[in-house]
């Protein structure tokens, strides 16, 4: 039996929601089953979700301040009864499942805002695969879970119960937005501007738009006179207001835009850093959303003015990382483009043109996604995270170790003990009432942490320094490891060693280069095994740490010749040092490349010499298979001077367990 064309209409909008909600549940939820969420910011958002729902404000584990120093939100005190409702069974999933279900109706409350203005099936249907199609949607996952993400989907829920004039609940979630994120006050003037632009023939309307640009402007107001100030703690400082070009706080920054508006203008579009690098980053913003529909809003410039403050946060940041298209901070403007596109396309009389807009804007956006999903594509390359968003992409489906057996050796861990954790780890960890972001350890009675795993604010060498200690330290047992992951127990009752009661070092395997034999047809310096080390052309005998020859780095060759490792495995330690003196300030550097996503790097200077000799070490673990593809590494100088390379050490040793 043929359907009615109504109800075609609704099953359709239907069916194409419940398909991008699978996808959007999917990506979510394997990205934190295969450890790929962090510690900053989900491991920080778990802790806060588990510490509100106890009752408690306590101070996150990469922050000396508490969740509401880092972002004044009540934003996840909202969800404390999902907590207690669904907590036991979905555990550290929670927040991921809260935050698509939100995506999921602020899709949902789009769309009907569309049927408002149209029964046109294109626009309904249209309006949801675009909502999904759109770039930010898909980066977003770099965030894992955020508040930025869920504030937004306030936003068109907000919009339709005040269009449909149910203003009881439209001053609801006024309120539940303004109290999830500091820049909501903001962009709601803005909304209540365009509101006033769409209706001013409705004196109720405008009045009650009124009332909400002052409420909204009061809140303003408080937030960062009262109560932003009233939480800080000494030495804490409220760190997110971060517009140098501006001011130092926002009411400078107010101040700045009205007194030279042209120059605040062109902040929009230039990289007020002065750093070439980040040249280009705010066009490709705007060229990516122009093209994926949002000419369409020309049609109505109206539609345009509600961007304006979550573009202008955006843009104007100290950050280039705000202003790319790269992880998140798009998300408001895809939130909120659907909303805005939609509207404009319903104001078309010809149903003709409007099929051929979303059929043609769908695909721009579907295609400048696959585009931009690649790393070539993008100006700011170095920010996207192709392992987390590109979810057609083979990298999507690696895991950076045995899921299964990791979570087991997880499970000895018990709820109720205090845990040093590595960043992707804690997040899987974090709801407890104590857990530190390793290698800060304090009071902690279990160390987990994967020896590929850094704590992004320090260097790879002081992460490893910090990872062998607990290795050496007889305050400490390893009570599973499942490669390269290690579990660590506090051992309070005895002195002795008992790492060597399960796990022992292999014994060193050393190579030594000085740079004074050469193979036999005299054009590479060798390693004491006689692998090849360096190119002749290289070798100098102007200075040298000892015997006659080092090697010379200068501006015009910054790298030596890479040296592949031999007789290597996987899950090998691998310790690369070498001196190195220059007269100026250049300095020495190594870089090993041991697979793709992982390459290690130092310039740290270990040790210096009586006569201004520099020692640099570089240690790292082997990846596993399917990552592991053999290993090289090369020397490198930072700077216009020559630096003199001398006396290389590769040092390779295997942890065994007994």
């Amino acid at each position: 039996m043929k359907l009615p064309f109504h109800q075609k209409y609704i099953s359709i909008p239907f069916l194409i929601l419940i398909f991008f909600g699978v996808l959007m549940f999917f990506i979510g939820t394997f990205n934190h089953y295969l450890f790929k969420t962090v510690t900053y910011d989900y491991g920080n958002y778990n802790f806060a979700f588990w510490d509100y729902s106890h009752f408690r404000i306590s101070q996150i584990p990469t922050f000396r301040g508490t969740f509401l120093q880092d972002h004044f939100s009540f934003t996840l005190m909202y969800f404390i009864p999902v907590y207690w409702l669904l907590n036991w069974l979905t555990q550290t999933y929670t927040l991921i499942i809260i935050q698509q279900t939100l995506i999921l109706v602020a899709a949902w409350y789009t769309y009907k805002l569309i049927k408002l203005k149209s029964d046109n099936l294109w626009l309904g249907a249209g309006v949801i695969v675009y909502y999904f199609m759109l770039l930010g949607r898909f980066t977003s996952f770099s965030a894992d879970v955020n508040l930025a993400i869920i504030s937004s989907c306030f936003i068109p829920i907000f919009i339709y119960y005040f269009k449909v004039k149910k203003y009881l609940i439209s001053l609801i979630i006024l309120i539940l937005s303004l109290f999830s994120r500091e820049n909501i006050p903001i962009w709601f003037i803005f909304i209540f501007i365009v509101l006033i632009i769409d209706h001013r023939k409705d004196k109720k309307v405008v009045l009650f738009s009124v009332i909400g640009i002052i409420i909204s402007i009061v809140y303003f107001v408080l937030l960062f006179k009262v109560f932003i100030p009233t939480i800080e703690t000494p030495g804490v400082k409220y760190a997110l207001f971060n517009y140098a070009a501006l001011g130092a706080t926002p009411g400078e920054a107010i101040l700045y835009i009205i007194q030279n508006p042209i120059e605040a203008f062109k902040l929009f579009f230039v990289n007020h850093l002065n750093n070439p690098k980040f040249d280009g980053i705010k066009a490709e913003f705007y060229w990516v959303y122009l093209i994926s529909g949002g000419f369409i809003l020309f049609r109505r410039p109206q539609y345009l003015i509600w961007f304006i403050p979550i573009v202008a946060q955006k843009v104007l940041n100290d950050s280039p990382t705000r202003w790319s298209i790269a992880t998140y901070y798009s998300i408001e403007v895809v939130t909120l483009l659907p909303l805005s596109v939609f509207l404009t396309l319903s104001s078309i009389k010809s149903k003709k043109i409007i099929k051929w807009l979303v059929i043609f804007i769908s695909i721009a956006s579907l295609a400048m996604t696959i585009h931009k999903l690649d790393r070539v594509n993008n100006k700011a390359p170095w920010l996207l995270n192709t392992s987390k968003v590109k979810v057609y992409g083979k990298s999507f489906y690696r895991t950076p170790f045995n899921v299964k057996k990791v979570n087991s050796l997880l499970k000895l861990i018990p709820t109720d003990v205090k845990v040093s954790a590595s960043n992707m780890l804690l997040p899987h960890l974090a709801q407890r009432e104590k857990i530190y972001f390793f290698p800060r350890v304090r009071d902690a009675e279990y160390i987990v942490f994967s020896v590929h795993d850094n704590h992004y604010l320090f260097s790879q060498m002081y992460n490893e320094r910090e990872r062998n200690k607990y290795f050496s330290d007889p305050k400490w047992e390893i009570i599973g490891s499942e490669f390269p992951v290690f579990l660590f127990k506090r051992n309070n009752f005895s002195a002795t060693n008992t790492l060597s009661n399960k796990y022992h070092w292999s014994a060193a395997d050393t190579l030594v280069c000085g740079y004074e034999k050469l193979n036999s047809d005299e054009e590479h310096a060798l390693l004491s095994k006689k692998e090849k080390s360096e190119t002749i052309k290289y070798r100098s005998d102007e200075l040298s740490l000892s015997g006659n020859f080092s090697i010379k780095i200068t501006s015009e060759n910054k790298y030596s010749t890479k040296i592949f490792l031999r007789d290597i495995n996987p899950g090998d330690y691998i310790q690369v040092s070498v001196w190195y003196y220059t007269n100026k300030n250049a300095k020495g550097y190594i870089v090993a490349d041991c697979g793709k996503r992982f390459h290690f790097y130092t310039k740290e200077i270990e040790d210096i010499n009586s006569k201004g000799w520099k020692k640099l070490v570089l240690s790292f673990w082997l990846p596993q298979k399917p990552y592991f593809n053999g290993c090289s590494f090369y020397l490198g100088n930072h700077g216009a001077e020559p630096i003199y390379f001398d006396d290389l050490q590769v040092i390779k040793k295997t942890m065994i367990k007994n």
